[in-house]
């Protein structure tokens, strides 16, 4: 019998070592595969050796807790959550409507969570600047108005693309997608404010041009690594923050692969008051995302010519989007497109 539990104890052992030798990632991304199949048993045991290995992030940690609340272990799944709420969960919507916390709300630590995670909301939105610092500008090379690919060959051919060569963007590239995206196209003397310099490739309801946008460059030719603000007016990039924000804007969106060897990324976002002061919710909810469509598919149809991948990414949480990106305090973030070179 003690021969039989020494060599049980080495098995186990020694699928304890294998586990830790898979790594991190490989863990996580079997326990994910687990999760999403509704294996809560195996997906929570995956989560733990992960752990063991000393790494986590909030998403990891967060869907543990989930895993848990479905196997009924409440007092695990009130810990994951804090401990996701401490790294960095604080998505307060997925908090309340994830199915899979059902079983926890009426739970006496519930509270607890909430708490944590509207304190941690607080402290972050508190960073958040009322106007962008003035960094240095860029002058972005003029757009080419004609080119050798149709728009009909455009339109026929674009697709979503989440891989890309491990190439660099040149300065030219960065320019024309971003004048395909928001660039005037016809300015005018003396126009209204709103027109914030004027006509743009993209209609807007009523001209009142919600969006900004941002270029995260982590591989661009003749641009160091950072985030730029578009100015638009003046085609014209204007660095906010200094240095490689790949893993920043990766983690907000979850890590999803195609961020590993994108060479930039546009991210787009909304001052939702451009539009909410003329036409009130209506403009919230639907001119802003109209506006959004309509410029994202110039990025398409651009990036398709330019020989460039792109995908429009939606999953993120927002505050750490906003945050990697140095956005200002009216601004709310809506789309990732990251950038690449394709065959």
């Amino acid at each position: 019998m003690r021969m039989r539990a020494v060599v049980l104890a080495l098995f186990v052992l020694g699928i304890a070592s294998a586990s830790l030798a898979q790594g991190y990632d490989a863990l996580v991304r079997e326990a994910e595969t687990k999760l999403t199949a509704q294996k809560y048993a195996e997906a929570l045991t995956l989560y733990e050796q992960a752990f063991k290995t000393g790494e986590f992030s909030y998403n990891d940690l967060y869907n543990a807790a989930c895993a848990s609340a479905r196997l009924g272990k409440s007092d695990e799944a009130y810990s994951y959550l804090l401990k996701a709420v401490e790294a960095g969960f604080i998505d307060k919507d997925q908090l309340k409507q994830d199915p899979d916390l059902e079983s926890l709300r009426s739970g006496a630590q519930w509270q607890a969570v909430t708490n944590a995670l509207q304190q941690k909301l607080d402290s972050v939105e508190k960073t958040f600047p009322e106007a962008r610092p003035a960094g240095p500008v860029i002058e972005l090379p003029a757009p080419r108005l004609d080119g050798t690919v149709s728009v009909e060959a455009a339109l026929r051919n674009r697709r979503s693309i989440r891989s890309y060569l491990e190439t660099p963007l040149t300065l030219p590239d960065v320019s024309q997608l971003l004048w395909a995206a928001y660039g005037i196209t016809k300015s005018f003397e003396n126009a209204p404010p709103f027109l914030r310099g004027g006509l743009r490739t993209a209609p807007s309801a009523g001209g009142l041009y919600p969006l900004d946008l941002y270029l995260a460059a982590f591989n661009v030719t003749g641009l160091p690594a950072g985030i730029y603000w578009y100015n638009s007016e003046k085609h014209q990039l204007v660095r906010i923050i200094e240095g490689d924000r790949r893993k920043e804007v990766s983690e907000a969106a979850f890590n999803q692969g195609m961020f590993k060897t994108a060479a930039a990324a546009i991210v787009y976002s909304a001052v939702y008051e451009r539009n909410t002061k003329k036409y009130g919710q209506r403009g919230r909810d639907r001119y802003v995302c109209m506006d959004l469509g309509h410029s994202a598919e110039n990025v398409y149809l651009q990036a398709y010519a330019l020989k460039i991948g792109t995908c429009a990414v939606g999953a993120f949480t927002d505050v750490w989007l906003k945050k990697a990106v140095g956005m200002t305090r009216a601004e709310e973030p809506l789309y990732i497109m990251p950038l690449g070179k394709v065959e």
